[in-house]
């Protein structure tokens, strides 16, 4: 669907987000093309919307997408009286040209009224601004060009939750900074949001040469030829080509923290970790909140908090060590049990349970103890092997035998017994290994009493 060719989108470099950063809310422009957007399978995911012109951001220089949503006005253009509110889940860029990814189709002509989440614009200008600062400052006092950056604070699908240092952002240079420097970098970064704020203007020239501007991370697939050149200035002190939304002033980037901590990538290149703006204040909270809950839990002081949690640490090594002790103490003991229960039985069944704190590995290593015995003194045998841990109500269960069938008939009739009980393996003899994820009072009497009426105790 698409509109006559007079009607043409604003390219990016030149839209309204662009040009006017603060433009949130009440922006008209009308829908110029609209496309549904398929999947591999040819099956519609959703629709391609190009506009006239648009408040809306699309990723790109670093800088996430906006989101927002689309007000679709009537024919007398009355605000007050919308169809509906159609929201703006993503926009990227294609060319010269803004594509908003929406759920469902809009005609082409149609007038439409943007808003734009404000709170999340300001969030990625006062990052961006500030990763603009930060670099300027690195390479004219340091000689440090800023090989990349990229923005933190990002929900993806492989992480839906953000932990609060995912919030930081990270710049790339190619060699580690002194605590010192990094003190003087922020101590001058604040300067110029308290003191001496810089005006940021933009700079637009028009397929007329660069003027030696260095072009050379404009992506390859927006044409220069036809596009627009943006500059971003930030007063006397930096002149860089950008996409992104900008601040009007460093005094609104409000705050920045630089972590005196880096990561070392690529050979000796380090990652400097920076966060600017109402994250900074978020970030404060979040560690008040973690160090006042610690300080809580350890019964101390603040400033005893490191030396607590190293002691805590040291006293937990050693009862890990005194509690794999005893687990190898009692499976030996367990093994020998089961041993005699063997020899002493018949069908050669037997079986160990511990229903207080039977953990997976005291059952691990049951079976490891016990394996050697078997393979040379038993030709048939059938052990069942079961632990319960009272406190989460949870158990596991292995099942050992030189048979799959056996395995395979055990595992069965211990399935009917407990509902939440799912395992594998044996299917050619050896072990079964199953888990239990929730327990019964009904369902571990049922097990108790099956066990030792069919099976010998070890």
């Amino acid at each position: 669907m698409e509109t006559s060719e007079f009607m043409k989108s604003a390219m990016v470099g030149g839209l309204a987000c662009q040009r006017n950063s603060f433009l949130f809310d009440g922006f008209r422009t009308v829908v110029v093309y609209c496309e549904p957007k398929k999947d591999k399978k040819g099956k519609t995911e959703g629709y391609d919307i190009e506009l006239q012109d648009t408040i809306l951001f699309p990723e790109g220089g670093g800088q996430p997408s906006d989101s927002g949503l689309l007000r679709i006005l009537k024919r007398n253009g009355d605000s007050s009286s919308t169809n509906k509110n159609i929201q703006v889940l993503h926009i990227s860029r294609s060319g010269l040209h803004a594509k908003h990814h929406v759920e469902e189709p809009i005609e082409p002509g149609t007038t439409v009224e943007i808003a734009v989440d404000a709170v999340k614009r300001m969030d990625h200008m006062q990052q961006h601004t500030g990763q603009h600062l930060l670099s300027a400052i690195l390479e004219r006092k340091y000689q440090l060009e800023t090989v990349s950056w990229s923005m933190g604070g990002l929900i993806t699908e492989k992480k839906s939750k953000l932990e609060p240092n995912d919030y930081f952002n990270y710049i790339e240079i190619n060699r580690k900074l002194t605590e010192d420097q990094i003190t003087e970098i922020s101590d001058e970064i604040n300067q110029f949001i308290t003191e001496s704020p810089q005006e940021i203007t933009v700079v637009e020239k028009i397929s007329d040469g660069t003027d030696g501007v260095d072009t050379s991370k404009i992506p390859e697939d927006y044409d220069l030829s036809k596009g627009i050149l943006r500059t971003i200035q930030i007063g006397d002190i930096d002149s860089n080509p950008c996409c992104g939304t900008h601040l009007k002033s460093t005094s609104q980037i409000g705050s920045i923290l630089i972590l005196p901590n880096q990561t070392t990538v690529r050979g000796s290149n380090s990652r400097v970790y920076f966060m600017c703006g109402k994250r900074v204040a978020d970030y404060a909270k979040s560690a008040n909140k973690t160090l006042s809950n610690s300080k809580n839990l350890l019964s101390c002081s603040e400033s005893q908090v490191p030396e607590k949690i190293e002691r805590q640490g040291k006293l937990l090594q050693q009862l890990n060590k005194r509690e794999h002790y005893w687990i190898n103490k009692l499976a030996h003991i367990a093994s020998e049990g089961l041993k005699s229960s063997l020899k002493a039985s018949g069908k050669k069944r037997a079986y160990f349970m511990e229903d207080q704190f039977g953990t997976l590995e005291l059952l691990l290593e049951i079976f490891k103890e016990i394996s050697t015995v078997l393979k040379g003194d038993f030709e048939a045998y059938e052990i069942i092997l079961c632990g319960y841990e009272r406190q989460s109500n949870t158990g596991s269960l292995l099942i050992l035998s030189e048979s799959g069938e056996k395995i395979s008939s055990l595992a069965s009739k211990l399935g009917s017994m407990l509902q939440n009980l799912k395992g594998g393996g044996g299917k050619k003899g050896g072990k079964w290994q199953g888990k239990i994820t929730s327990v019964s009072n009904a369902e571990l009497a049922a097990l108790t009493g099956y066990l030792s009426h069919d099976f010998i105790a070890h």
